[in-house]
């Protein structure tokens, strides 16, 4: 079995991630920013302190030979992209890159293999299927997206194999773009931004880590979009939901100005169209588990 060492280990997709590498006896490292670590009794399983702000690794730790898988970085959509909260995002990325890379090349961590978390942000607006050869534009969250693939990138100077994951939309319980769905929806009102007419590439939560863990152990490097085969409008997934939950609701179109009032630039993410294709993945013999919005609502959703 494998020792994993995983940054952003405890947030929404780290943890399902964890949960799933104990599953199969691999060796657990969450690199964690509480001072008072959280406690464990399976031996499979530890917590170690970092704080990426200030390019430290508790400098008793020390793994000579671990797949890293990076997930840090500040929640896109927690706040409002103030400029502060912009800076936050990008330096959260940057930064807990760095740091990793510190403690690579110090020879504290071995790293046998990166896997390194960026989003199909990268991508601009449009009709076409975009793939990993695209170019970015220049919107914010782009522009973050080259920044933190570029200090991935860094890590080949020691010779370290780096793959980097474009992750799409996360739909899963307990976080994520399903969780928000879902506050309205519970009370019979279903808030669709703009009537729900944008391409929206989405990927239920298991099949993101089940890539994760796919593409760490063929130690795949590149760049691979992690989405869903089968994107769709954000209105079918609201429908599929509306059909789940079987009960009397009320469809709303939330206008994009009122969308751009509240939410500010932010806004741009959740009015973008972008289909987004995962052939890639695909052609290196990985399988989905969700490729269709049907199935992966029902799943959510615990509906038959």
């Amino acid at each position: 079995m494998s020792t994993y060492i995983i940054a952003g280990g405890s947030g929404f997709v780290g943890s399902h991630l964890s949960k799933i590498l104990l599953a199969q006896s691999h060796q657990i490292i969450i690199l964690s920013t509480k001072k008072k670590l959280p406690q464990t009794t399976n031996p499979q399983l530890q917590f170690v302190y970092w704080d990426p702000t200030q390019s430290v690794i508790d400098k008793k730790f020390s793994c000579q030979q671990a797949i890293v898988i990076n997930l840090a970085g500040a929640g896109v959509a927690d706040k409002r992209w103030t400029r502060s909260r912009k800076q936050e995002i990008l330096l959260s990325r940057v930064q807990s890159l760095a740091t990793l890379y510190k403690a690579a090349q110090n020879k504290q961590i071995g790293i046998e293999f990166l896997l390194s978390a960026s989003a199909i942000g990268w991508y601009g607006e449009g009709e076409q299927n975009f793939t990993e050869e695209d170019a970015n534009d220049t919107s914010y969250l782009s522009m973050v997206c080259k920044q933190w693939e570029s200090e991935a990138n860094t890590f080949e100077k020691l010779a370290i194999p780096v793959g980097i994951v474009r992750i799409g939309i996360v739909l899963g319980e307990g976080g994520g773009a399903f969780h928000e769905f879902m506050k309205p929806l519970k009370y019979g009102l279903a808030g669709i931004p703009a009537g729900g007419k944008q391409m929206y590439s989405w990927i239920h939560v298991e099949d993101v880590c089940q890539g994760l863990v796919y593409l760490s152990k063929n130690k795949a490097s590149g760049i691979f979009n992690l989405v869903a085969p089968n994107p769709v409008m954000l209105r079918s997934i609201f429908n599929e939901m509306i059909i789940c939950r079987n009960a009397f609701t009320i469809k709303l179109s939330v206008p994009a100005f009122i969308l751009k009032i509240v939410l500010g630039e932010m806004s741009v993410e959740i009015l973008k169209s972008c289909r987004v294709s995962s052939q890639k993945l695909q052609d290196l013999g990985f399988r989905f588990q969700y490729p269709e919005i049907k199935s992966c609502i029902h799943q959510l959703m615990h509906c038959e």
